[in-house]
């Protein structure tokens, strides 16, 4: 998670700005500055593609709910696993 740490900190820092301007829209940052705002995740994720490739970047709803994951559940990425996908 190192690796989004200046969007992280960027995010909170504007965290009350974005909530009165953008609540339940999707935000980007990308090297701890705003990119943009959109109205659905797709939308955010197609323009962080197109923009930067595979990342890394941050988009997060805001306004959501932090979300709890257990503690042993590990995310891998599709790319990083290789053609067999395990």
């Amino acid at each position: 998670m190192s690796v989004l740490r200046d969007d992280i900190a960027a995010f909170d820092r504007m965290r009350t700005d974005l909530e009165a301007e953008h609540r339940n829209e999707w935000v980007v940052f990308h090297h701890g500055e705003f990119v943009d705002a959109f109205p659905d995740f797709e939308a955010a994720a197609s323009t962080a593609v197109d923009r930067f490739g595979v990342g890394p970047y941050l988009i997060r709803q805001v306004g959501a709910p932090p979300i709890q994951l257990p503690g042993g559940m590990i995310f891998t990425p599709a790319h990083v696993l290789g053609a067999s996908g395990v």
